[in-house]
């Protein structure tokens, strides 16, 4: 019996584990009835290996909502062989068709404060309001872009359009054949 509930536990830890790759297999087609929306979340800061955020989302037209992490220490968006990578997370949402908000983002990091001979590590958190729409259509796959945390002097987000390397990214560490199907949807106001 301890054999067997051992087991149970360690096919279920392993199924919890399955990559983004193996979710995919080689397609960025979604499940009958639903459509994808893809979003990079990368940062600007002198400490990358201390941040982190939280991105916020919410359908409007049904009750689904949900969030989307990324730690900058251990995530890295790699794009096309020979470019260079990014302290960051390419995010894949799997969702019925309708309209959303990516609502807010909840960003931490530490930061070096004081004096000449003074340095204090303050951890940091602060919210940063998005109100970023975008729409799903079942059987489609869309790139919304790169939403950037700059977390030194005066955090905010910049949205951008990085979809080289973000799709580079799918071809290879999602192991996607057909990134070219992926739509760019580009959240408002990207800059290039």
């Amino acid at each position: 019996m301890t054999r067997l509930f051992a087991a149970c536990a360690l096919a279920t830890l392993l199924a919890g584990c399955a990559t983004t790759a193996d979710q995919l297999r080689g397609s960025v087609q979604p499940p009958a009835g639903q459509g994808h929306a893809i979003v990079a979340m990368t940062v600007r800061t002198y400490a990358p290996d201390t941040a982190s955020a939280t991105l916020y989302w919410y359908g409007v037209d049904n009750a689904l909502s949900g969030s989307l992490r990324a730690d900058f220490a251990q995530d890295t968006i790699f794009g096309p062989v020979g470019s260079t990578s990014a302290d960051g997370k390419l995010q894949l949402l799997a969702l019925p068709p309708g309209r959303y908000q990516l609502g807010h983002a909840v960003a931490r990091w530490r930061s070096d404060t004081g004096g000449d001979d003074l340095a204090i590590n303050v951890p940091r958190i602060v919210t940063l309001p998005l109100n970023l729409p975008f729409s799903v259509q079942a059987g489609q796959s869309v790139y919304l872009g790169d939403i950037r945390f700059n977390l030194d002097y005066r955090p905010d987000t910049t949205v951008l359009d990085s979809r080289q390397r973000d799709y580079g990214h799918m071809q290879r560490m999602w192991k996607v054949n057909d990134s070219n199907s992926v739509q760019p949807q580009l959240l408002p106001g990207v800059q290039q």
